[in-house]
């Protein structure tokens, strides 16, 4: 019998269904999937009797519902094949253990693909060639709309294992606990974060749930900068979310680290100094993140612990580029990665001597403002011996 997981995200009134085939043990994707705002059925598989165990899910759902496999063997989806019901909206699948690339293709009764994307293993190549020719628009028999996206989509990824598929090598980011060291791998952790991601996006695309990114990010951002409340930012973040800002490893993982980090070290009126300035550069808004190009700049008269930490005011003027990387789990953010150019920091504020160093101040951010304006490969002292070289 097929285990239920029902959705978690209280903004969610209707979930829509994704079914997914995999071992027992490895339920924790099913929780995570749970936590984006979907009801999940679990089956287990590989199991004795799929085709019924799908069968009888089938009977339940009467909304739209996106199958996903992980390590689906050969035969296992026969009775998809003769009769595709009209309400399932795409297939997933990771490391599928078959031969013939139309086991995985299935079409509608008005001969339209059923939207598939599927993940595999830089070994699995002739699965990846078949995959790829069958994506090909002249073979599909209809034409696509100029509005369409493409129904079939493959993605292959290097220095991981098909068997067990790749994402069953570590923990669902819903299961893991602060201060808990991941053994993963880095190529299965960067495979299984970029696959995770582009499931989501085909998820999104045709079952929904939609949720305004941009609208939580600046809920999130006004919390901390307007009303300066700990206890209100965190409200918007997962039970166990983190915040890294890389150049200083400031920020704190787990709930009770990270409302430690904002109530003491971050929405504190006497940390950012009060002439501070964000001025967004661009933005881009996916499935389940947003990356935000920003220009940072403040007066220094306060210890910023979280940007500057152990240096006390020097009254200088800062100005920096700053790239946010802001993921979300259902309508919460769950994670934030802050990048900068802490050098450039540094000698604005007359802590480090650019002479000699491939390093620059103000010009930095400048240049991101204002790309035309400014010289490139100014501290490249061999660009002028190409001047007046030809380019052909």
């Amino acid at each position: 019998m097929a285990r239920f997981f029902a959705n978690t995200v209280k903004s969610v009134h209707s979930p829509p269904t994704v079914v997914v085939f995999g071992t027992q043990e490895q339920y924790g994707w099913c929780q995570q999937l749970s936590e984006e705002g979907y009801n999940v059925y679990q089956i287990q598989y590989p199991g004795h009797d799929v085709a019924k165990e799908l069968g009888d899910v089938q009977k339940k759902l009467s909304s739209d519902w996106a199958l996903v496999t992980y390590g689906l063997q050969s035969g296992d989806l026969a009775p998809l094949s003769t009769t595709v019901p009209h309400n399932l909206k795409a297939c997933i699948h990771f490391c599928p253990a078959v031969e013939n690339a139309e086991e995985l293709l299935f079409r509608y009764s008005d001969n339209h693909h059923v939207p598939l994307l599927v993940h595999l293993s830089h070994k699995q190549e002739a699965l990846h060639g078949a995959l790829t020719l069958a994506s090909d628009p002249a073979t599909y028999g209809y034409t696509l709309s100029t509005s369409s996206y493409e129904p079939i989509v493959v993605h292959s990824y290097p220095a991981v294992q098909p068997v067990p598929p790749f994402p069953f090598l570590m923990k669902p980011p819903a299961l893991v606990s602060a201060g808990e060291k991941s053994t993963a791998d880095p190529y299965v952790r960067s495979a299984t974060g970029l696959s995770y991601t582009r499931t989501l996006e085909l998820l999104r695309r045709h079952l929904g749930p939609h949720y305004n990114l941009e609208k939580l990010w600046e809920m999130h951002t006004y919390y901390e900068f307007a009303e300066r409340s700990s206890s209100k930012t965190m409200a918007t973040m997962v039970a166990v979310p983190y915040v890294n800002h890389v150049a200083t490893m400031t920020g704190g993982v787990g709930f009770e680290e990270l409302s430690r980090f904002y109530k003491y070290h971050f929405v504190r009126e006497n940390v950012t100094p009060p002439d501070t300035e964000l001025i967004t550069v661009s933005r881009t808004v996916g499935a389940d993140r947003i990356i935000d190009e920003m220009i940072f700049k403040c007066t220094h008269t306060t210890e910023i612990d979280y940007f500057i930490p152990g240096v006390k005011p020097t009254g200088k003027k800062l100005e920096i580029a700053v790239v946010g990387v802001v993921a979300f789990r259902g309508d919460k953010l769950t994670f934030e990665h802050l990048y900068w150019d802490q050098a450039s920091a540094l000698v604005q504020l007359g802590l480090l001597e650019a002479k000699g160093l491939p390093i620059a101040g103000l010009e930095t951010a400048r240049k991101v403002i204002d790309p035309f304006g400014l010289p490139s490969n100014t501290l490249m002292e061999k660009w002028k011996e190409s001047e007046g070289l030809s380019i052909d």
